[in-house]
């Protein structure tokens, strides 16, 4: 496969349209561009270097990359996302909403996570895995194991297994909604406004020999072989960026294949190479924020749990409010 051409896998679902942009255009006179040359640029730095701890290094440019490339109400950090439950899962970086949440900071350090955070699941925006390379070879070495693509997609798949209360489609702001049915599913997007969103990005990429020359159908070959075993579409990275090679959903309409921030029903896997694939991720990673609308923490949920276990501890008094006339020396009825 030639550079710049795609391998697609088609997916299950409806027919699909959508709306076509003039090709070859120069938005915001190449404002995004230059984001992803500033970026590209300090990569040149860490791509020919294989010490391992690199890893924190690369996490560290891309941080300071997407502060720079992000809105300013994004939050970003390190650790785990915790749903309701207090399952977690993660350990890269987290991408949440903090004009809205806070990070929830861990104050132990007797399990060695003190330089961690933990964030709501509602809060998150997105989640990327990062690997300095990653391995998508049908054996890999055990000592790069924790490197490879079938670990990263192990981890993506478990943290999109986590709990939050979905958003539904004609909820336009926090308690503010439509008459039920006002909008409808635009083709290949979720049914729901806050669907997880989860990315794996590299620096480098391992295929075996005989894939070399065609790195995106090498990792087309893993995605595959990964879903055998069990694991879902939607449960997949929504994204995967390593070196030159691109992974995105997308849907066919006539004439054309377009792109969609997230993996849905009648969406499929398009496999490009050629392409400067962390640069790409970063406007694909912008586009799945814009399109999120997260929920709330469920706060009465958590307050009502509280007071019925004091209440079956011990027992409460409820005051009876009556109407004009009533006694009000009358006392509280106690309950318990």
């Amino acid at each position: 496969m030639q550079p710049g051409t795609a391998a697609a896998r088609r997916g299950r679902g409806a027919p699909a349209g959508g709306d076509e942009d003039p090709p070859h255009t120069e938005f915001y006179g190449g404002w995004v561009e230059e984001s992803a040359k500033h970026l590209d640029a300090e990569l040149r730095k860490l791509r020919d270097l294989e010490i391992l701890e690199l890893g924190n290094e690369l996490e560290s440019t891309l941080w300071d990359t997407l502060k720079d490339f992000l809105p300013q109400r994004v939050g970003m950090c390190r650790g785990w996302v915790v749903d309701s439950a207090g399952r977690k899962q993660g350990d890269d970086i987290i991408i949440y909403d903090a004009a809205r949440f806070r990070a929830l900071r861990r104050l132990r350090e007797d399990r060695g996570m003190d330089k961690k955070e933990r964030v709501p699941a509602e809060a998150v925006l997105a989640y990327i895995e990062v690997k300095h390379t990653l391995y998508v070879q049908e054996t890999v070495p055990v000592k790069h194991r924790g490197q490879s693509l079938v670990k990263a997609c192990s981890q993506v798949a478990a943290l999109k297994s986590l709990r939050r209360d979905a958003v539904p489609l004609d909820m336009i702001a926090p308690r503010l909604m439509l008459p039920p049915g006002t909008i409808q599913r635009r083709p290949g997007f979720p049914a729901i406004r806050n669907p997880w969103y989860a990315a794996v990005w590299a620096l480098n990429l391992r295929v075996d020999r005989h894939l070399e020359h065609d790195p995106a159908e090498a990792v087309k070959r893993r995605i595959a072989a990964i879903q055998q075993t069990g694991t879902r579409a939607e449960h997949l990275p929504d994204v995967i960026a390593a070196d030159t090679v691109l992974m995105t959903p997308a849907i066919t309409t006539p004439g054309a294949r377009e792109p969609r921030p997230f993996i849905a029903p009648d969406t499929e896997l398009v496999f490009t190479n050629g392409i400067k694939a962390l640069g790409a991720a970063m406007k694909h990673l912008a586009w799945a924020i814009d399109d999120i609308l997260l929920g709330e923490i469920p706060w009465r949920r958590m307050l009502h749990e509280q007071l019925l276990r004091a209440e079956d501890e011990h027992g409460s008094v409820r005051l009876e409010l009556t109407d004009r006339g009533g006694d009000p020396r009358r006392p509280p009825r106690r309950r318990g």
